[in-house]
């Protein structure tokens, strides 16, 4: 374990076992309650976590006794595993997962014109956002989503423009797609099909979905999607 230079960080080097995880919090000068904040701990250099060393960051979670979350930075892929499979890096527990340099919440927005050609736009843009980091495994999923939402207001909204806004915080993307047209329910069997589908495939990619129709009177659809990082693997 070595401190680094900025405030209420270490790094954690090694394996953290049951044999090296007891008194963490002690190691880390949590036993006088003397830390306020947040407390960071770059895990990059750690080669292996099991349940014990779980347990010992918990009780790193509790020696802060609810005055700052642990952050866990740029986990090494087979102990991003275990956390994931522990299910312990959504944030509700204490402990937050993140990418070195990542920040806490990013919000990017972009416009696209209403056209078909402009879905390859749409999906560079996605891709890109999600292709690194705590949401990389997701990338493909969440692309291809945001693509059918974006392409339903295309085909269905009479809308000038797409607005995609992306945000991502540790635990969770939620993608928005808005247009300025109003939300017109299939009439016939074969568009409801068509619509239908379309909607079934951002629902098993996706976490959560929300859609706010735009009406006549207030126009302007807005999709919203959610991918949790340790969300389901859907299909």
């Amino acid at each position: 374990m070595l401190p680094l230079q900025a405030p209420r960080a270490f790094r954690l080097v090694g394996e953290l076992d049951l044999g090296t995880a007891p008194g963490l919090p002690e190691r880390l000068g949590l036993d006088a309650g003397n830390i306020e904040g947040d407390l960071t701990l770059d895990v990059s250099g750690l080669s292996f976590v099991d349940s014990a060393g779980v347990r010992a960051l918990f009780q790193v979670v509790d020696a802060l006794d609810g005055r700052g979350a642990v952050v866990l930075v740029s986990p090494l892929p087979q102990v991003r595993r275990v956390l994931d499979l522990m299910g312990v890096t959504g944030g509700d527990g204490g402990l937050i997962l993140r990418e070195a340099g990542g920040k806490e919440d990013e919000t990017d927005t972009r416009s696209f014109p209403a056209h078909a050609a402009a879905l390859s736009d749409i999906r560079r843009f996605i891709r890109a956002r999600s292709a690194h980091g705590s949401f990389a495994r997701w990338a493909d999923g969440i692309t291809l989503a945001v693509n059918e939402a974006a392409a339903n207001a295309i085909l269905h909204s009479g809308t000038g423009d797409v607005t995609v806004v992306w945000h991502q915080s540790p635990d969770r993307v939620e993608v928005e797609v808005r247009d300025h047209g109003v939300f017109r329910r299939a009439v016939s069997n074969e568009s409801a099909n068509r619509a239908s589908r379309g909607i079934l495939l951002m629902m098993s990619l996706m976490d959560q979905i929300t859609i706010s129709c735009g009406t006549d009177a207030h126009p302007g659809t807005a999709v919203r999607m959610v991918k949790f990082v340790n969300g389901r693997s859907g299909g």
